[in-house]
C-alpha cells in the first residue's frame, strides 16, 4: 500500500523499506503531529528507537493528545512498544496520559462499585437535594420560583457501603499480544473503580507478586501505571496466584475476586485444587488461538470458586463485562 503525504514530495511505502532515515524521520514526526497512532505503531515495528527519538524530542501535539483519549488500545500498544527507547520525561508523560485515559472510560462505562441507596427527608440547609424531585413537587403545588421555600425542597442521604476486592493477574510468557493488553486494562479500570474501597491486585507468573496490598495507600494512578510496565513472562502458576489472594483477603471485609487469565497454566498445583476454597471467584478468560484448553479451565475454576466465566475478546467488550459481574 502506497501512502502520499502532504508537504513530503515524496510517496512513502508501508514496508519503510525503501526510505531512508532521514525521510523515516520526517514520517514519524508527520504521524506523531497529526496523531496517527497507527502510523506510529506501524513504524515502530521497523524502529522502536526512531518512533522513541520522534515522541522524545516532538511531545503531544494537540491532534495525539486527542487520538490517545479516541483509541486508548492503539495508545497503550504504542506505548509498550517504545516505552524502554523514550527518555525518562516522554515515558513518564506518555504512561500518565493513558492512564488518565483509563480513568476517565471507567468513569464513564462503569458505575463505582459500591452498594448505595437514598433515603428522601426533610430539607436542612447544607444537605444535598434531589432536583428532579423538587422540580415534581414545585410544580405539584403550584409554586412560582420566588414562593418556594424549605418545605419543597426534597433532600437526600446517601447510604454507601464500599466494597472490597482482590484482583489476581495473569503476566506471564502466555499472556502475549491483545491478551495482556486486555488483562491490564481490566485490571486497570477495576482498580480505579474500587478507589473509595479497599483492594489489592496480584500479578503472577512463575511465582506471585504483590502490586498493592489491602493497606497500601499507593494513588490508583500509580497503581494503573505500574500494571500498564507489566512484562509477560515466566510460566503460569495460576495456583500460586489464588493461594496469595486467598491470604491477603484476611485483611478485607467480604472480598470479591476476579482471576484475569488465559487458562494456560503449565507449572505448580492444579489451580482447580485452590479454587474450591473461593466462595466468590469470578474468572476473566483472555481468549487467544482456538483449540485453547484454557477456557475450559477458566469455567472449571469460576464454577469450583462460586463464580463465574467471562470472555473477552475485543476492548469494546470490557465495559458490559464489567457491568455483568459487578451488577451495575
Amino acid at each position: 500500500m502506497t501512502l502520499k503525504l502532504k508537504n513530503m514530495g515524496f510517496q512513502i511505502q508501508r514496508d519503510f523499506q525503501s526510505l531512508n532515515f532521514e525521510n523515516l524521520r520526517k514520517l514519524a514526526d508527520h504521524y506523531l503531529m497529526e496523531g496517527d497512532l497507527r502510523g506510529l505503531l506501524d513504524l515502530s515495528n521497523y524502529s522502536q528507537i526512531l518512533v522513541a527519538e520522534s515522541i522524545s524530542e516532538g511531545g503531544f501535539p494537540e491532534k495525539a493528545l486527542i487520538s490517545i483519549e479516541r483509541d486508548p488500545e492503539t495508545a497503550v500498544r504504542l506505548y509498550r512498544q517504545v516505552r524502554w527507547k523514550l527518555n525518562e520525561r516522554a515515558r513518564e508523560i506518555f504512561r500518565r496520559l493513558i492512564s488518565k485515559v483509563v480513568i476517565r472510560a471507567s468513569c464513564g462505562d462503569v458505575k463505582g462499585l459500591t452498594t448505595e441507596s437514598r433515603d428522601y427527608v426533610p430539607y436542612s440547609p447544607g444537605m444535598e437535594f434531589d432536583l428532579e424531585r423538587t422540580i415534581e413537587r414545585i410544580i405539584e403545588r403550584c409554586k412560582r420560583i420566588e414562593e418556594v421555600d424549605y418545605d419543597d425542597i426534597v433532600a437526600s442521604t446517601k447510604s454507601r457501603r464500599n466494597r472490597s476486592l482482590v484482583i489476581i493477574l495473569d503476566s506471564s510468557g502466555s499472556m502475549t499480544g491483545k491478551k495482556i493488553l486486555i488483562a491490564m486494562m481490566i485490571a486497570a479500570i477495576a482498580s480505579h473503580k474500587l478507589r473509595e474501597g479497599r483492594y489489592c491486585v496480584i500479578g503472577f507468573n512463575s511465582d506471585a507478586f504483590v502490586m498493592k496490598s489491602p493497606t497500601d495507600n499507593k494513588s490508583v494512578t500509580k497503581v494503573i501505571e505500574e500494571i500498564l510496565d507489566l512484562v509477560p513472562l515466566g510460566y503460569t502458576n495460576i495456583a500460586e496466584g489464588l493461594r496469595r489472594g486467598l491470604e491477603l483477603s484476611r485483611h478485607l471485609r467480604d472480598p470479591d475476586f476476579l482471576l484475569i487469565t488465559d487458562g494456560e497454566y503449565n507449572v505448580g498445583e492444579d489451580p482447580r485444587n485452590v479454587a474450591r476454597r473461593f466462595r466468590s471467584l469470578n474468572v476473566i478468560y483472555t481468549a487467544g488461538r482456538r483449540g485453547s484448553k484454557g477456557l475450559a479451565l477458566c469455567e472449571s475454576m469460576a464454577s469450583l470458586g462460586g463464580g463465574r466465566c467471562f470472555t473477552v475478546r475485543d476492548f469494546r467488550e470490557i465495559p458490559g463485562m464489567m457491568r455483568r459481574i459487578f451488577g451495575h
